[in-house]
């Protein structure tokens, strides 16, 4: 019965793993314009009472990432356009990033398909540096895919 359990688990755990997005880093070669997404949040008490905490969006972080963003060279490389018209979605995710404990979520998609084509994630150790080691990250990642011969088939 106990091995039955864990096969089925495994199983279980195996299409799981199936299901998971690859990122796909040949169609950042493609990508001209994007929009830049920045959703930040922070855990506060309650104030009910209430056992655990609340989340509320934290403006201030947000407007701050932003800034960071566009110190960067990343609008060198991309046009900034609106999420309706851009080739990808570019977005931040940081949660209590004020904190010793926060985490900072970057993840690009194919603004057509959803499909994921970068993503980083790490913990905010100094919130500007992180960003901008991100960004930079992410445009090395560009230069690459771009600088990447493709794969011709011969007929």
């Amino acid at each position: 019965m106990r091995r039955w359990l864990v096969f089925c688990f495994l199983s279980v755990l195996g299409c799981l793993s199936l299901q998971a997005q690859v990122p796909d880093p040949s169609a950042l070669a493609k990508v001209k314009t994007a929009a830049l997404v920045v959703r930040a949040t922070s855990s506060v008490s309650c104030g009910d009472g209430s056992e655990g905490t609340c989340v509320r969006n934290d403006t201030d972080v947000a407007t701050n990432v932003k800034t960071y963003v566009d110190g960067t060279d990343l609008w060198q490389h991309f046009e900034k356009a609106e999420a309706t018209k851009a080739d990808a979605i570019l977005e931040f995710t940081v949660r209590n990033g004020k904190t010793t404990y926060g985490r900072i979520s970057f993840s690009v998609r194919d603004a057509d398909t959803n499909n994921s084509l970068y993503s980083e994630s790490r913990e905010v150790v100094m919130l500007e540096n992180d960003i901008v080691r991100i960004v930079n990250h992410f445009l090395k990642a560009v230069e690459e895919a771009k600088n990447k011969p493709t794969s011709k088939k011969k007929s």
